[in-house]
């Protein structure tokens, strides 16, 4: 055993809680050039009185860019080596390629870029980088480094395991052995492969041990891929931010979550709930994260359509849009004091702090989360926190990526500013803590591993476990007893007891007084984890349905949803266990508020999914007689997990017996994808012809993805027509935008007749994309609109395009008599949105030649839109000028930010000035909650350098995430979108574009689709109408966003 001596370098500062953020200061960020020492940043450490912060190792122990930290079960630290990154084989290469490759796995194997790192991820060429156990970090004498493997290629998260390690590596998660007990790892098993890694900072990361024989891991937001088992044979899609877990043998993996941008922090707390982190805040900067959620992120993916989002959390922002660790003081005592129970800290490394958050579930489904004062502010702007962990000693250990670059997408992959050279780890200690023995958990004798179980350490209860879990069954046999009476102990807390059932699960005993004891526990997680241990111990689903029969009513939300995910995992059920799934199929409750709209709509969703498993077993129940009494509406909703044909004869069968007057958004959703089948759209038609149909567009407008169809828009022709003869304009604009939106052509005459009234010119232009449904019939008023002088221009825009389709003779005539009066800035704009349809494009060229818009000013979107739609040598020359003039700007691009960055540093600006400027970029950005969210959050904006600020307003192409790249979809008519990729399915896509508007192209429409790969969806040209005072004002008010 180790006696921890704290003796090394300590920076104990005495200051008081209310201290100033860091990040509070008016003051561009790293303009330095050179790296401090270690002894230099830990001097610039600020924590609360009474916190003592120490470096434990730094790049002198070979310790460069870690990312991930972890311990072992005899308290040894692992870290690993990241020189290699940033490497994105996006930057190598043009969009043009990229489209093919995004979606073609076969393809990037042959693509020269991607096969050189791929080689590298797989271990066939040798990389760099390694991975290191540091033991000796809690005596007197010097930290001991250990290469325990090398040649890997940022090897993204370690986890320790039996006598081996589990990596994540770019495309590969594999095992790594040491089967000569050396101390090195000697053989690399491969588990799975085909993970994305187009981007090399949201790969598959944090590893993390959990109950059930599961290792569960974070999926970032800008990878797609689809993983296959090495072992097993089997695959699975993992696209965008997910958790998934998979079986230690490497035979399976299933999806868990879904959601968030980019989850760094993901913990198992001590009482067996799941929180994690969301890089970019957005009210979700820590979350409770049970198996199961959803929320809304890039692409927007769900486990299923119908789950619902969480909603957002949190109306603070604790600042910066890079969160990356997260952290709970989970021991019974030892550690932190008692006032920071419950509190998550999280690792910031653009502001450069450690933050703390409060977070408590609540019974009913609410969280209670207060935002604290940082633990940890930093006067070194290097400092770049990027994971945490308590360790076996109860300290906050902080793996520091020390670099003067704030994160991955501040600045260009290849600038030479990214260090590759150090790294530091931090601990944080509070001056209460009492030295503690570490033993040895490997080398400890079996008899003693239960009493651990009572440690107030959880790490110590986590090393204990494992131990249990993973010796030969004959040594452990003996400790059943022991450990069932721990688990039995109601005088034991949570931890104690929920640990104790791991191992007794691990163990495969099943103990049936204990159990139901267990379920009836007055302790929330204790029963919950009870729920959860029923298919761990492999019971049947006639047995599980008895026991948790009760629990399904349980006052607490999460031991309710557990019953239902323990349901969905059995291998079969009888018709007790089915009837718990119909009788959680309740209406829902209106709202999406926590504290009940929002359970109900995810026992809801768990109940529907846990259906569709046992869908055979769900057609035996409603043809019995135990159907009878159920609720119709729980089984409107039941019946949806059905297959097809089931699903409409049951829905047949009970529609008439609901006697529902009035569609439920839901309803409506599920009926609405049913009405390919006659007698169903017969049944519905009625619904439709009443006056709450109004609601009904709403709902159909809303979820537009999900419902749109042929006869769906039959269906909404009688209120769509009511709506166009209102004299309320709201509902005038309301039945225009769904036949925009529909394309619903038959009431396109209704139309027309409405553009003969005075309405707004909002509403005008919603008249004029109704008209595109069938613009030729519509010819005469686009004409007559376009020569409206006193319509705008983005109105008369709109109706040029539009006649543009419906008669190009018309068109010409009619931008010859426009054209000319238009102003540089009009016509520039005119020129960015004719290529958006094949006839938009010639109407475009019919004006170059014509010298009444200049050829020259087509910016390399503009021009590559319109070799998408028409590719002929006039447009291609056209593109190929407008990349010359692109490459000449590339090239003065350091003489402009050289220009502004002057500007920047010789005055001071107006803030109030500056907050008006911004309001611009509110049409795609979120700050403080307010906004558009289709664009990355600006919250801590003031910690960026002003290099960095300035690269991505004059150059947004230079450092664009592939999340948010402009999205293309080309529809089979030639017309194309541009936008934001909201969400995309077999349904079809969903865009966004600036403002917040956003169009939904059905599936059966579209041609080709992709990401411009390296095209921001950011605006060019921002500032370049600007004067220096106001790119000062700008500049001065983006540094008070925290």
């Amino acid at each position: 055993m180790i006696a921890v001596r704290h003796s090394f370098v300590v920076l104990c500062i005495v200051v008081a809680t209310s201290i100033a953020p860091a990040l509070a200061q008016d003051k561009t960020h790293s303009v330095r050039t050179g790296a401090n020492t270690p002894e230099q940043e830990l001097a610039g450490f600020h924590v609360p009185e009474g916190f003592v912060v120490e470096l434990v190792a730094s790049e002198r122990d070979s310790v460069f860019k870690p990312i991930d930290i972890t311990f072992d079960d005899a308290g040894r630290l692992w870290t690993q080596t990241a020189r290699m990154y940033p490497l994105d084989p996006i930057s190598d290469i043009q969009w043009e390629d990229l489209l093919k490759l995004m979606d073609d796995e076969k393809a990037q194997r042959n693509h020269p870029n991607f096969k050189r790192v791929l080689r590298l991820y797989k271990g066939e060429t040798r990389g760099t980088d390694k991975v290191i156990v540091l033991s000796n970090i809690y005596g007197n004498g010097k930290v001991k480094p250990t290469v325990w493997a090398d040649g890997l290629t940022i090897p993204m998260s370690v986890l320790p395991y039996r006598n081996g390690a589990y990596i994540a590596q770019g495309s590969e998660l594999f095992f790594m052995d040491d089967t000569d007990y050396d101390g090195k790892a000697d053989r690399r098993v491969p588990l799975f492969t085909g993970f994305g890694f187009t981007d090399s900072h949201t790969m598959a990361h944090v590893l993390v041990r959990a109950p059930g024989n599961w290792i569960h891991f974070s999926h970032g937001a800008l990878n797609k891929g689809r993983v296959r088992s090495l072992v097993s044979g089997d695959s699975l899609k993992i696209d965008f931010s997910k958790i998934a877990r998979f079986t230690p043998d490497g035979r399976k993996m299933e999806l868990v979550n879904a959601g968030l941008n980019n989850i760094w922090g993901f913990q198992l707390r001590g009482n067996g709930q799941w929180y994690g982190s969301e890089a970019n805040d957005l009210g979700y900067s820590v979350v409770p994260m049970e198996p199961g959620t959803a929320f809304p992120g890039p692409g927007n993916e769900k486990l299923r359509s119908y789950q619902p989002f969480m909603p957002a959390l949190h109306s603070f922002r604790v600042g910066g849009t890079g969160i990356s660790g997260t952290a709970f003081a989970d021991d019974a005592s030892g550690s932190f004091p008692e006032a920071f129970r419950d509190v998550a800290f999280l690792a910031n490394p653009i502001t450069s702090t450690i933050n703390a958050v409060k977070i408590v579930r609540n019974g009913d489904g609410t969280v209670s989360a207060t935002h604290l004062p940082d633990l940890l502010t930093s006067d070194d702007d290097w400092f770049r926190p990027v994971n945490m962990e308590f360790g076996p000693d109860g300290c906050l250990y902080i793996a520091d990526w020390y670099n003067k670059i704030v994160s991955h997408n501040e600045l260009p992959t290849t600038h030479p500013d990214r260090d590759k050279t150090r790294g530091r780890i931090w601990r944080i200690r509070h001056v209460s803590q009492q030295p503690r023995d570490i033993p040895d958990f490997y080398r400890m004798q079996v008899s003693r591993l239960p009493e651990y179980l009572r440690s107030p350490s959880l790490w110590a209860k986590r090393a204990a476990w494992h131990q249990i879990a993973d010796r030969p069954k004959a040594e452990t046999t003996a400790l059943i007893s022991g450990i069932t009476a721990i688990a039995a102990d109601r005088a034991a807390d949570d931890a104690t007891r929920i640990h104790a059932l791991w191992c007794l699960e691990s163990l495969q005993y099943y103990d049936a007084a204990l159990i139901s004891s267990m379920l009836a526990d007055p302790h929330d997680n204790v029963r919950r984890e009870a729920v959860r241990s029923l298919t761990g111990f492999k019971l049947n689903g006639t047995q599980i349905a008895t026991l948790v029969k009760v629990s399904a009513g349980d006052p607490d939300h999460q031991v309710r949803s557990q019953v239902l995910r323990t349901l969905g995992e059995a291998a079969e059920l009888d018709v007790n266990g089915i009837a718990l799934l119909v009788a959680a199929c309740k209406p829902e409750l209106p709202g999406d508020m926590l504290g009940g709209p929002y359970e109900r709509r995810f026992e809801r969703f768990l109940a529907r999914m846990a259906l569709e498993k046992h869908s055979m077993a769900l057609n035996r129940f409603i043809s019995g007689p135990d159907v009878a009494g159920v609720p119709v509406e729980n089984l409107l909703w039941a019946t949806q997990a059905l297959p097809k044909n089931d699903r409409d004869a049951a829905f047949i069968r009970f529609w008439p017996e609901a006697h529902i007057e009035k569609l439920d958004e839901p309803t409506f959703i599920s009926m609405a994808a049913m009405l390919s089948n006659k007698n169903i759209a017969a049944m519905m038609k009625p619904a439709f012809e009443t006056p709450q149909a109004t609601e009904y567009v709403r709902f159909a407008i809303r979820n537009q993805a999900q419902v749109q169809s042929t006869e769906l828009n039959r269906l909404l022709t009688a209120p769509v027509s009511r709506l166009l003869k209102s004299d309320d304009q709201a509902e005038i604009d309301l039945g225009l935008d769904a036949v925009g939106r529909f394309g619903m052509r038959n009431s396109v005459g209704q139309v027309l007749a409405v553009l003969d009234r005075d309405m707004p010119a909002a509403s005008v232009k919603l008249a004029l994309r109704a008209i595109d449904a069938d613009p030729v019939l519509g010819k005469n008023a686009l004409v007559k609109t376009v020569n409206n002088a006193s319509y705008g221009f983005d109105v008369r825009t709109t109706a040029l395009l539009a006649l543009a389709k419906a008669e190009p003779t018309a068109a010409r005539l009619a931008a010859e008599k426009w054209v000319p009066g238009l102003d540089v800035v009009e016509k520039g704009e005119l020129v960015k949105m004719l290529p958006s349809s094949p006839a938009g494009a010639d109407l475009l060229m019919y004006l170059i030649k014509n010298k009444q818009l200049n050829g020259s000013s087509l910016d390399v979107p503009t021009a590559e839109r319109l070799v998408a739609v028409r590719r002929n040598p006039e447009t291609t020359g056209l593109l190929s000028r407008a990349k010359s003039v692109e490459t000449e700007k590339k090239k003065a691009f350091k003489t402009r930010l050289h220009k502004y960055m002057t500007v920047a540093a010789q005055q001071k600006g107006d803030q109030e000035a500056g907050r008006a400027l911004f309001q611009t970029c509110l049409n795609c950005h979120q700050v403080g909650g307010k906004g558009q969210n289709i664009a990355p959050s600006l919250d801590g904006s003031a910690n960026r350098e002003t290099e960095a600020l300035l690269t991505a307003i004059l150059d947004p192409d230079a450092a664009v995430e592939s999340g948010y790249t402009v999205y293309r979809v080309t529809q089979k008519d030639g017309t194309n979108f541009e936008g934001y990729l909201v969400s995309q399915d077999k349904r079809g896509t969903t865009l966004a574009f600036m403002g917040g508007a956003k169009t939904f192209i059905p599936s059966d429409q579209i041609k080709s689709q992709g990401a411009l790969g390296g095209r921001s969806f950011m605006i060019k040209g921002l500032i370049d109408t600007y004067s220096d005072r106001q790119v000062a004002d700008l500049l001065s008010y983006i540094r008070t966003l925290k």
